[in-house]
C-alpha cells in the first residue's frame, strides 16, 4: 500500500520548469546562496539538474519522488508566493488577513528572499493563465486539501498550500485537465505527507 501512494520511481507531473528558476533568482524571490545552503547543511546538496533548473531553466519533465519532494516543496512555495494570481489578491488570503497577508506561515515564513515579502507577494507574471485556465485552477484549488492546516489550496496560508498552488498553476498553463491536476495533487500530497496519506489509505482500504 505504501508503494502505491509513494511509488519508488516517482510520479511524473508532466510539466517542466521552463524559465521559472532564473526568474525567481533575478527578481529576488529566491536567494540562491541561502537556498542552496539549506540543502547543503541538511546533507543533501542540490543536484546538478536542480542547479541547472534554478540558474538556467529546464524543459525536462518534473518527476516527484521521496528524494526531491522537499526541494519541490520549497521551489514551488516560491512560485506560488510570487506569481500574480487573483487567488492571492482577491481570495481568502486577503479576506482573512485584515490587510496583513504577510503574517501567514506561507508569507512570513519565506525567509529565502532578498526583498521584503510585501514586495514579492503576487508581484510577478510568472505563469500567465487564460480565463479558462484560471477557472480550472480555482476549481481544483478549492478541492485539494492538506492535513497540516485542513484548508484548501485556494487558501494557501502555509508552505504546502502555496507550493500546491504553484504546481496547479503551472499544470493548467501547460494544458493539464482537472482530472490530471487532481491526480497529481494526490501524489504530491502523498510525498509531502506520507504518514497521514498512508493512514488515510489504510482507512479507506
Amino acid at each position: 500500500l505504501y508503494e502505491q501512494i509513494n511509488p519508488k520511481d516517482g510520479y511524473n507531473l508532466s510539466i517542466s520548469y521552463g524559465n521559472l528558476g532564473p526568474q525567481l533568482l533575478a527578481s529576488g524571490v529566491i536567494d540562491y546562496d541561502a537556498f542552496a545552503t539549506i540543502y547543503q547543511n541538511a546533507g543533501s546538496p542540490l543536484t546538478a539538474e536542480q542547479i541547472e533548473a534554478l540558474k538556467n531553466g529546464s524543459d525536462q519533465e518534473i518527476v516527484i519522488n521521496s528524494q526531491n519532494a522537499h526541494y519541490l516543496l520549497n521551489f514551488f512555495w516560491a512560485v506560488g508566493l510570487a506569481n500574480q494570481n487573483a487567488i492571492l489578491t482577491e481570495g481568502p488570503m486577503v479576506q482573512n488577513s485584515d490587510g496583513k497577508f504577510e503574517n501567514f506561515a506561507s508569507t512570513g515564513g519565506w525567509s529565502l528572499a532578498t526583498k521584503p515579502i510585501t514586495e514579492l507577494y503576487a508581484s510577478l507574471d510568472l505563469i500567465p493563465l487564460t480565463e479558462e485556465q484560471q477557472k480550472l485552477v480555482e476549481e481544483v484549488a478549492q478541492g485539494v486539501y492538506r492535513p497540516c492546516c485542513d484548508n484548501p489550496t485556494h487558501f494557501p496560508d502555509c508552505n504546502h498550500g502555496m507550493a500546491m498552488l504553484g504546481i496547479l498553476e503551472l499544470m493548467a498553463s501547460q494544458g493539464a485537465t482537472a482530472d490530471q491536476m487532481f491526480e497529481a495533487a494526490k501524489y504530491v500530497n502523498a510525498y509531502w505527507f506520507p504518514q497521514q496519506t498512508l493512514e488515510a489509505a489504510v482507512y479507506l482500504k
